[in-house]
């Protein structure tokens, strides 16, 4: 998902893969009407300045100003619980190639956390970017942005390398990811798309319609497409926001699909979540009756949980507003999940976060003890409906 805000402070517009979705604040979900797209540009600082500096006034928590790893808390109104919050990713250092970063898979590895996250395409007409950044201190401090994964917009086709989820399966580092495709001038439609690799940090190589693994072809093969192509507006997101896990000799993945359902621009109500199995990870098959009884939420990300032996789904409920909460909710088979329980209530969470990743080991299993979760923060109070987001970590308890 692919998030460019027209500049405009009462409404901020979501590009879900060249479909500009404005959402109006104080109205979760509702967006009301298309809008322009305008290029994302560097924040005026003074601006930034001062929005943060309004936002520590009337919130209470302390920010911290300065580069990745630097940490910023906020605490309970009890005062019984305290969450740290750190910057993964300083987008707003990079504003012509990272511009923004949010929707994170974190893999642990040798207590290395390696992070793949959704960033800006800076060759023109590409959207998006997977780029990467690792931390061997625990968070503390964190590497420098690198690509890792692009898109060609070739004939219009593979428009976009977003929302990537990275797990190890039979000798590869497999990357699923979001991209979209031209369906009728000036219509698209997300997919998902595979690449991968013999090590966690790259090169990734991608799977083409030839057979090949290869780098930034022009021809990736899509594995999985909505399950109704539609050529005309409304045509809503499509199918993506991969989550994989590997059980067993099986990969299980979970992705949103609003394609039998699409609605108006930006009506997130037809968001449908999906779960479907295959043992080969270019070999999938849609299926409208894997639908499980998560719906109207965007972007979960789901573990697996070896202690109690059952899935595991991190969300931001509310996203983009005053009122986010960070919420996970559970399941023993993937399709039948319960009611999402607050990890993180408004009160102690970030405001307008968005699209959030939970770290596991490289099968997507749940490591003992505390859990990062990264996921997208605004620069600054002013720059909410820019677009422009840095990726913010917290560690919170095991379910």
């Amino acid at each position: 998902m692919l998030m460019n805000h027209n500049r405009k402070l009462t409404q901020i517009t979501i590009r879900l893969f060249g479909v500009l979705w404005p959402w109006q604040p104080g109205a979760p979900g509702c967006l009301v009407s298309l809008a322009s797209r305008t290029p994302l540009r560097r924040p005026n600082l003074l601006l930034q300045g001062l929005a943060i500096l309004l936002v520590v006034a009337f919130a209470g928590s302390c920010l911290a100003c300065g580069g990745a790893g630097q940490a910023e808390s906020t605490e309970s109104s009890g005062g019984s619980q305290t969450f740290d919050f750190f910057r993964m990713v300083d987008a707003i250092d990079n504003p012509v190639t990272v511009q923004y970063a949010y929707a994170p898979s974190i893999v642990v590895k040798d207590n290395v956390y390696h992070v793949f996250f959704c960033s800006g395409g800076d060759i023109f007409p590409a959207w998006d970017y997977v780029r990467y950044v690792k931390s061997t201190d625990g968070g503390k401090t964190w590497s420098n942005p690198v690509d890792v994964l692009h898109a060609t917009a070739f004939d219009g086709m593979d428009l976009s390398a977003c929302d990537p989820s990275v797990v190890y399966f039979q000798g590869f580092y497999y990357m699923f990811y979001g991209s979209a495709i031209t369906t009728a001038p000036s219509v698209f439609q997300t997919v998902i798309q595979v690449a991968r690799s013999t090590a966690l940090e790259g090169p990734y190589l991608t799977y083409t319609q030839r057979g090949t693994w290869e780098d930034t072809p022009t021809d990736p093969q899509v594995i999985i497409r909505p399950l109704m192509t539609r050529t005309q507006q409304p045509s809503g997101y499509g199918a993506g926001q991969p989550s994989v896990v590997v059980l067993g000799d099986k990969l299980l993945m979970w992705y949103t699909d609003d394609s039998l359902q699409a609605g108006a621009p930006g009506d997130f109500g037809p968001f449908r979540l999906y779960m479907l199995e295959s043992s080969d990870p270019v070999v999938w098959t849609p299926d409208a009756t894997q639908q499980t009884n998560i719906s109207g939420q965007d972007s979960p990300d789901i573990k697996y949980d070896e202690t109690g032996k059952r899935f595991v789904a991190t969300w931001v409920l509310n996203m983009f507003t005053t009122n986010a909460s960070l919420v996970r909710a559970l399941s023993s088979d993937g399709l039948n999940w319960t009611a999402p329980q607050t990890v993180i209530p408004a009160t102690q969470f970030l405001p307008y976060t968005n699209n959030a990743g939970a770290a596991a080991d490289e099968t997507g299993h749940l490591l003992p003890g505390q859990v990062m979760i990264g996921f997208g923060r605004p620069y600054s109070q002013n720059d909410i409906d820019n677009g422009r987001f840095d990726l913010f970590g917290v560690l919170v308890d095991a379910p």
